[in-house]
């Protein structure tokens, strides 16, 4: 049985740190849905502001730190009240940590910012790891959807989904090709099934991946309606940020940011427009 633990009990662990293919069928929302909905801007522009969906499946690519900062600004952010673009008090997060890089020192910082209730918010996002493709089939299809239930979750993130294999670039890609269906089916299903907003992370640093992995990435990344895409600029050390939507079989940009530099995400900024 894999271990979930609140992201309480890990700061309880060290205290001191704190311290310191086929067409898409057309998909109707209902104006419930619109108003169950998580909306937040990058960098505290507000003609840029990025509105996610319960039911949305969302991922993050590339930059390995800069998505992994952004995965995190948004969970702290589903957790603020409706009026300020979260889901509201109650809403309750779920990590699934595949890639063993969850930062929770870096949540208390959002939530500092956010001027949240560091205890009683850290308590509302709940943590279990796998480290095995096969443990992450088994949790997304088995224990997945009891802690949905039981802990009354509407957002899922994902960190480095799959980072297991490029970890291991040796792994045999066919060997697990059924799991990897599964996986990619199971992100598809979650969200809508269980109504909850599921966000994950792929990081594009590694470029020696096999043929055989790089084809995985791109036939999980097609499972998702949204994608955040984050490329590094070529002329400074600043990032390009695109907000995409799945339209028919292609993904289209419907926002942009073109010059993010890690601070933007890091400090919170009071919206501007």
């Amino acid at each position: 049985m894999l271990e979930l633990s609140s992201m309480s009990n890990l700061i309880a662990e060290k205290p001191n740190r704190i311290m310191s293919i086929q067409q898409e069928p057309l998909k109707l929302k209902t104006a419930y849905d619109y108003l169950n909905r998580l909306s937040f801007t990058i960098n505290g522009i507000c003609n840029k502001t990025v509105e996610l969906l319960l039911g949305d499946a969302v991922c993050l690519v590339g930059d390995s730190k800069m998505i992994n900062l952004i995965l995190t600004k948004v969970g702290v952010h589903s957790l603020m009240p409706k009026k300020y673009g979260g889901f509201g008090r109650n809403s309750n997060v779920f990590i699934l940590d595949a890639g063993n890089c969850t930062d929770v020192y870096q949540f208390v910082d959002f939530m500092k910012q956010y001027g949240l209730n560091i205890k009683k918010t850290l308590k509302q996002i709940m943590i279990s790891r796998v480290f095995t493709v096969y443990q992450l089939t088994h949790f997304l299809k088995y224990e997945l959807p009891k802690t949905i239930h039981e802990h009354k979750i509407n957002v899922v993130i994902i960190p480095e989904l799959l980072a297991m294999f490029a970890q291991e670039p040796e792994i045999n890609i066919r060997g697990v090709e059924s799991l990897l269906r599964e996986i990619a089916d199971l992100l598809k299903e979650v969200p809508s099934k269980y109504k909850v907003l599921l966000i994950t992370s792929i990081s594009l640093d590694n470029n020696k991946l096999s043929p055989d992995v790089l084809d995985v990435r791109n036939k999980v990344l097609s499972m998702f309606n949204k994608h955040i895409k984050v490329d590094m600029n070529k002329t400074n050390d600043k990032f390009k940020v695109f907000i995409q939507e799945k339209q028919d079989l292609d993904y289209v940009t419907v926002k942009k940011y073109l010059s993010l530099s890690y601070e933007d995400i890091l400090i919170r900024k009071e919206m501007s427009s």
